[in-house]
């Protein structure tokens, strides 16, 4: 609750203000069946038709008056729930974009975007709800026990039995309930991660002609999200028919001993009668007011564990001390560098020694899991060393501000993401102020600047979500492209030419070495041909190198090297 708290403080005031409101429309809302009861104990029974006018045209202004607060009642809490909801979701995403990849290893994608949107909305309703009913509820029930004991402390026995009765019961639901709440919140979010693999491998099922078995896994899926809303929902059913039972019930014990007590006793007046029938019913439905919004504090609660685990969440790299060199080299150690995601885990890497000068070509090959990516991913702080340190023109990459360490890097990753908009938005991703002549400089390297210029709409021709209008070598050079926009000091090449074939890689690299020649290069590779030509060659094999030098010297000295070459001399993959 202490989120919850932090969240809304600032909308007190807002909150405080729609509380009021619906506080008086309440007591209006009272106050006017009081006054029907003079109506029919004074103006009807005498027929003073003065009375009937008087008393009625007081009901009229009342009900307008409380048509207007409770306009006023419903828009002030309403503005402090959405105001609440929008700060809420806005930190939620500040949160996330600030994990490191071993932060999200904790969380799937798709819960995630649960979290975001579901939960966040149910939240916002939930608050809504408190802010009315919360209020309105304990007004109407207070109020309408008090005014029914003056009206007939012995009718009020009745009122209050049913109170209890229905209490007992409604308490009961609203324990069933949570546990099925959790459950329900599971099963949307293995929903949601059904929908996006199946959206976003559509390719893949329908090359292995998996149709009919992705709609039965579906259909599973979609079956248990059935009947676990089901089950959780039936319970907010059952309260309506069991309230309008004990209503029922209630005005029917009312009404017979009220004859008693008009006709035999003489105590109470036929008016009296009908306001303790319209207390007894405000009472009723303030009790499936208040149990419904425990209902949904309940159910609000399986959402707020699972936001609060995202915003309690330490994110495992941040800025420390913020430095920011006057001059940058892009020399680069690595130091007795280990790293494994868990403390129980396997090491990726053990014990790397390395150092890389500025302007130098580095390639680094290995068989897939031997730790290239995460030698990388090192260096730009996605993920952080577990033993040793990398330094970056001396200076620990730690101590580094971390907008600084990032921008110092191009960085084209080994999925190569695009993003909805147009050719030129996407390239200036890094750099929202790259000139013209800048992107046309940095497609040209990239050798994309002449699928784009013979696009109908050049720079300004739109992309598809995740690039799926381009094929795999144009997006692949796309990304090349945008990380050379930021004119970066290291470019960092993770596995990006594999869609390419030989000549046009061949070209890319040309171009590239021509055009940014100054540039450090760290080329990732599976391919020997993608690396042969560069200064020096680093061999990953288990997370630990055993081969560091040109193309020729790790043929001579490197096992694993010779093993990688003659099986793609056999594959064909060398040319």
């Amino acid at each position: 609750m202490k989120t919850l708290y932090k969240y809304m403080k600032k909308e007190m005031p807002i909150a405080l203000i729609g509380i009021g409101f619906v506080g008086v429309v309440a007591l209006i809302e009272l106050y006017q069946i009081k006054l029907m009861a003079q109506i029919i104990d004074v103006g009807i029974a005498f027929k003073d038709f003065e009375v009937i006018k008087t008393v009625g045209l007081k009901m009229v202004g009342l009900a307008l008056l409380g048509a207007t607060i409770g306009m006023l009642g419903l828009y002030f809490p309403s503005q402090a729930s959405n105001n609440f909801a929008l700060n809420l979701r806005k930190d939620i995403f500040k949160k996330i974009q600030s994990f490191s990849l071993k932060n999200m290893t904790n969380f799937q994608t798709s819960s995630l975007v649960t979290r975001l949107t579901n939960d966040v909305n149910f939240l916002q309703r939930t608050m809504m709800m408190m802010l009315r009913m919360a209020v309105r509820a304990p007004v109407l029930l207070v109020s309408t026990v008090i005014l029914t004991y003056i009206v007939s402390p012995e009718l009020s026995t009745v009122m209050i039995v049913a109170v209890l009765i229905l209490s007992a019961v409604l308490l009961y639901i609203i324990k069933l309930g949570f546990p099925r709440f959790v459950l329900l919140q599971k099963k949307v979010d293995k929903m949601n991660r059904k929908v996006q693999e199946s959206l976003s491998n559509i390719r893949v099922i329908k090359s292995f002609v998996r149709e009919k078995e992705e709609d039965a896994s579906f259909a599973d899926v979609n079956h248990e999200l059935y009947d676990a809303s089901v089950s959780a929902n039936i319970l907010m059913v059952m309260m309506n028919p069991f309230l309008m039972t004990a209503i029922n019930f209630a005005t029917i014990v009312v009404v017979y001993l009220g004859t008693f007590l008009i006709v035999d006793a003489k105590s109470i007046q036929v008016g009296d009668l009908i306001v303790f029938i319209s207390y007894l019913r405000f009472t009723m439905f303030s009790m499936l007011m208040i149990t419904f919004v425990l209902m949904m504090i309940s159910r609000s609660k399986a959402s707020l564990v699972r936001i609060e685990a995202v915003l309690n969440t330490d994110a495992d790299i941040s800025s420390t001390s913020g430095l920011i060199p006057e001059k940058s080299e892009g020399k680069i150690e690595y130091k007795n560098v280990s790293f494994k995601y868990f403390e129980d885990s396997n090491p990726i890497l053990s014990k790397v020694n390395l150092e890389i000068l500025p302007g130098q070509q580095i390639g680094i090959i290995g068989s897939t899991g031997s730790g290239k990516t995460s030698l990388i991913n090192l260096l730009v702080r996605l993920i952080d060393v577990s033993e040793g340190e990398i330094l970056y023109d001396g200076v620990n990459i730690k101590e580094l501000d971390l907008k600084y360490l990032r921008s110092q890097f191009g960085f084209v990753p080994q999925k190569n993401v695009l993003f909805s908009g147009t050719v030129e938005e996407n390239l200036r991703l890094g750099d929202e102020s790259a000139s013209y002549d800048k992107l046309v400089r940095a497609t040209k390297a990239a050798n994309i600047f002449d699928f784009i210029d013979n696009s109908d709409d050049g720079f300004k021709t739109v992309i598809q979500q995740g690039g799926s209008n381009l094929s795999g070598g144009q997006r692949q050079r796309m990304c090349i492209a945008r990380a050379l926009i930021v004119e970066p000091k290291v470019l960092v090449m993770d596995d990006s030419t594999s869609a390419l074939d030989s000549a046009t890689e061949k070209k890319v690299m040309e171009s590239l070495l021509d055009m940014y020649g100054h540039l450090t290069l760290i080329n990732v590779a599976q391919k020997i041909s993608s690396v042969s030509s560069m200064d020096k060659i680093i061999v990953l094999d288990e997370g630990e190198i055993v081969g560091f030098g040109k193309h020729d010297e790790l043929l001579n000295t490197c096992d694993v090297y010779q093993e990688i070459y003659e099986s793609q001399m056999r594959k064909g993959d060398l040319e």
